[in-house]
C-alpha cells in the first residue's frame, strides 16, 4: 500500500466515527505531551495552530497529502504523537498504545518537558524514544503496511504483533 491508501483510511475512519473517543495521539497533545512547536505547528514562522484544536488526522493528511503515491516511511518520523496516531489507526493493541504513551509521559515528566515548547526532535536519539518505537513496533508496522494489498490484510497481520 502507499500513502494514498493510508490517507483514504484516515478519511474513512473520520466519516465513520465522528463521535469516536479521542485518539490517544490527540490526548497526548491536549495533555501537554509530544511535539508542541515547529514542523506542522509552524505557520508563517509562528505557532499559529491552536494545540487544543489540532488533530493528528489533519497532521497526517496535511503532511502526506502531497506524498500520496509514495510508499510509507513512517519509521523515520520523530513526532511521538504522529507515530501514536499511525499505530492506532493501523490497529495496534491498546496495551501497546498505552505503554508507548506512558514512555513519552515518563520521559517528559522526568525531564520537566510537559507543556513546554518541543520540536519533533526533542526525543530523537534518546533511549526513551527507541523504547517508544519498539513498543509500537513501528518498523514491523511499516513493513506490514507497505507489503499488504488491502487494509484488511494489514489489520490481520498487525493484530498478531
Amino acid at each position: 500500500m502507499n500513502n494514498a491508501v493510508v490517507c483514504d483510511r484516515i478519511l474513512q475512519l473520520q466519516s465513520e466515527h465522528s463521535t469516536r473517543k479521542m485518539y490517544v495521539a490527540d490526548q497526548c497533545v491536549k495533555e501537554g505531551y509530544g511535539q508542541s512547536c515547529g514542523g506542522y505547528l509552524n505557520r508563517s514562522g509562528e505557532n499559529a495552530v491552536d494545540l487544543r484544536n489540532i488533530t493528528q488526522a489533519s497532521h497526517f493528511l496535511d503532511y502526506y497529502g502531497d506524498k500520496r503515491e509514495k510508499v510509507p516511511t513512517y519509521q523515520y518520523l520523530r513526532c511521538p504523537q504522529l507515530l501514536l496516531f499511525i499505530a492506532e489507526i493501523a490497529g495496534v493493541a491498546d496495551t501497546h498504545l498505552s505503554a508507548a504513551y506512558r514512555i513519552v509521559k515518563d520521559y517528559e515528566n522526568a525531564e520537566g518537558l510537559r507543556f513546554t515548547k518541543k520540536n519533533a526532535n526533542y526525543m530523537w536519539g534518546k533511549q526513551a524514544f527507541r523504547n517508544f518505537k519498539l513498543e509500537l513496533q513501528i518498523n514491523n508496522l511499516v513493513r506490514i503496511i507497505r507489503k499488504s494489498k488491502t487494509w484488511d490484510e494489514a489489520l490481520e497481520q498487525i493484530e498478531k504483533l
